[in-house]
């Protein structure tokens, strides 16, 4: 499949997943509930007053972070209206979705001090473009703090190859998922600087990264 046929996929998926997306009952969208915690981690050791979310959903993260820090500001992006329209319907303080493509932020250069991605990356068609436009965004100093999927060559091989063509199948939008090396080359070529890159338990990558 190319580019555009990924984002299809990915948009008829989660018009679907949108409906149960809070619901408690998500089924495998219930694992992206475990990236929260560790991205939290990260923000309370960041000195932030603009938020961008980016594949945000309905907005759970955004949720807690306005529950949290109800005084910053926050904007949430995602490709699938479905899930854009779920996040409005919420009315949180200080908060604003919008529809919109990761590969093409569509924000003015230096608008954001954090930009988080919580395992959304892996539907990303053209991964490069995602990290040039977190530079754009991104005011001097800013954070990157991603979540997604990762693990030993191999395994990340065998995701790639099997699992991935199995979930399209299956009617996922699902891309790739990349190595720690592959992130800190995205990274660095969009002058990004790696602060913290990990592969951690249940196959996690867990990112910061600073303009």
């Amino acid at each position: 499949m190319n580019g555009q046929a990924y984002k299809e996929l990915s948009i008829k998926e989660f018009t679907k997943a949108a409906e149960i997306y809070d619901s408690g009952h998500a089924g495998i969208y219930e694992l992206c509930k475990d990236d929260y915690p560790p991205i939290l981690e990260e923000l309370r050791k960041t000195r932030f007053e603009n938020l961008l979310d980016v594949g945000c959903g309905t907005g759970p993260m955004i949720e807690l972070l306005v529950s949290e820090y109800p005084e910053k500001h926050y904007t949430g992006l995602d490709l699938t209206p479905k899930m854009i329209d779920t996040a409005n319907a919420k009315h949180l303080k200080n908060a604003q979705f919008v529809v919109g493509d990761s590969e093409d932020l569509p924000f003015p250069a230096e608008s954001f001090d954090v930009v988080i991605c919580a395992n959304s990356f892996h539907h990303y068609p053209n991964p490069q473009k995602f990290f040039g436009g977190v530079t754009k965004v991104l005011r001097k100093g800013g954070v990157l703090v991603l979540r997604d999927y990762t693990s030993y060559d191999f395994m990340v091989w065998l995701m790639n190859h099997v699992e991935m063509p199995i979930a399209n199948l299956a009617g996922h939008g699902d891309v790739r998922c990349y190595t720690t090396k592959q992130v800190r080359t995205f990274c660095e070529s969009a002058g990004l600087k790696v602060e913290k890159l990990e592969k951690q338990k249940k196959f996690r990558l867990h990112l910061v990264a600073r303009k």
